[in-house]
């Protein structure tokens, strides 16, 4: 998907460069892109590849996916802002207001792009429609994992359904609906299980990662750590608990991350996160692998996944 990622770049730059007239407004834009680049375009490829995968053959489609990574770009922006996340990032180079307003140019530019697709206009406002509907979603999600008052694994599964899975879907239904002018529910279900699995991976590498952006030190409650408070019994590790229910400070357990990785081994929360990641991965191949779609775009899908 190298050729995808080349085509929707051109077009994120040259509409950067066309309504970010302010120089320090295009700059930040432009290092942003390049930034999304090196993290190789994702959930713009996947909208390019729905739209092969369901029978799609124009070019405009390139276009429709830059709309899809600016959303993406503009929401990514925002939720850095508000969990003070990736502080070397190129909005974090600008004052709080500026990188707000680089947020919601994104945003806004998205929605310029889509609408301008050369696509039938029933197409473009269906896609538009769900679109607005998705990012809405998000914003449920972002709040709830804002709020971190996450005390099950259903309270979870249904933040990062409504957060980082509903982007996915998006990303995905969006090439289907370019292509056919209808959704399907196959896709949704499918891609809302990669999100998921996705999001338990990322959780379990920022559960363990002290070194940058770490959720135990964040005290912010994940499935991984959900599961490691329940599981950490003994009563040596009884700081962990502590910790989360802000009776230690921070600075009293900033010395015990190999203890903590020790624990972590001990009472199983590897496992668990592998086998629960696993188990949405798999529910995402059963139902891909049922669809009558070309394998070839079925296999490179199943790539992107892992």
């Amino acid at each position: 998907m190298k050729d995808f990622e080349v085509r929707i770049m051109s077009e994120l730059v040259e509409y950067a460069e066309a309504f970010f007239k302010v120089e320090v407004l295009r700059e930040a834009a432009l290092a942003s892109l390049q930034v999304k680049q090196s993290e190789s375009l994702l959930f713009g490829k996947l909208t390019v590849l729905h739209y092969r995968m369901f029978g799609g053959e124009d070019s405009e489609i390139y276009r429709a996916a830059a709309a899809v990574e600016l959303m993406i770009l503009g929401l990514d922006i925002i939720d850095d802002l508000q969990d003070e996340d990736h502080n070397d990032m190129p909005w974090h180079m600008l004052s709080k207001d500026i990188a707000l307003n680089l947020a919601i140019g994104f945003l806004t530019l998205s929605q310029e792009v889509l609408l301008e697709c050369a696509f039938p206009l029933d197409r473009i406002h269906k896609s538009a429609l769900y679109f607005n509907r998705q990012i809405l979603v998000a914003i449920n999600g972002q709040t709830l994992d804002l709020l971190n008052a996450i005390e099950d694994e259903a309270y979870y599964l249904d933040m990062v359904k409504q957060k980082s899975a509903a982007l996915l879907v998006c990303a995905c239904m969006t090439g289907v609906i370019m292509a056919t002018g209808q959704m399907d529910e196959r896709v949704a279900d499918y891609a809302q299980e990669v999100g998921i699995a996705a999001q338990i991976k990322n959780d379990y590498r920022d559960l363990l990662d002290w070194g940058n952006k770490n959720d135990f030190l964040r005290r912010k409650r994940t499935l991984p750590l959900l599961y490691l408070l329940s599981a950490a019994e003994d009563q040596a590790d009884s700081w962990i608990g502590d910790y989360i229910a802000g009776r230690l400070e921070l600075e009293e357990v900033l010395p015990r991350s190999g203890e903590f990785g020790a624990v972590v081994e001990r009472t199983g929360t590897a496992l668990y996160t592998s086998v629960r990641m696993r188990s949405h991965y798999y529910r995402f191949l059963s139902i891909i692998e049922s669809m009558e779609i070309d394998p070839k775009w079925r296999d490179l899908m199943i790539e992107a996944a892992r």
